[in-house]
């Protein structure tokens, strides 16, 4: 940004009116690189699903958008909850239903070192009838849906 203030400023004095551009160059700001989220890695398994049986009882449903790392071994680091639509019981599950999938390691670009890049999930515990809570907005490869009866009774 310095030296593109300095190269308008030595526009100004050397080249003044035949540099019409020199307004433009002091006051942009450096283009900003398109950075798009990293494409999150293939799941090479993964843990069992489970709808817990005390979120049955309450009738709980709701989604949540975890945050992670993937470490050397594919497996989910520094899970965070970005978002939180939902019981406690079934945020537990979907950190647990997380750290129970193994991931292909990702493979480190010459700017990102191995572990450093941030990934998001989304999940949906619905119990039937399924399909009416909406996953939050990442790619389809990065949703996990679990849909299950209510318990007998209820």
């Amino acid at each position: 940004m310095a030296l593109m203030k300095a190269c308008a400023l030595l526009c100004l004095a050397f080249a003044g009116p035949l540099c019409m551009s020199h307004r433009a160059l002091a006051d942009e700001a450096p283009a900003a690189e398109s950075q798009s989220p990293p494409v999150l890695p293939k799941i090479k398994g993964r843990g069992t699903f489970y709808y817990p049986d005390k979120a049955k009882l309450l009738n709980a449903q709701g989604r949540f958008l975890l945050g992670f790392k993937i470490n050397d071994h594919g497996r989910a680091a520094d899970i965070k909850i970005e978002s939180a639509e939902g019981r406690q019981i079934l945020s537990d599950s979907a950190i647990t239903i997380l750290k129970s999938t193994v991931f292909e390691r990702p493979v480190a670009s010459v700017s990102a070192v191995l572990g450093s890049q941030q990934y998001e999930m989304s999940f949906v515990f619905e119990l039937a009838p399924c399909g009416k809570l909406e996953h939050f907005d990442v790619p389809k490869d990065a949703r996990m849906s679990v849909c299950a009866s209510p318990l007998r009774g209820q």
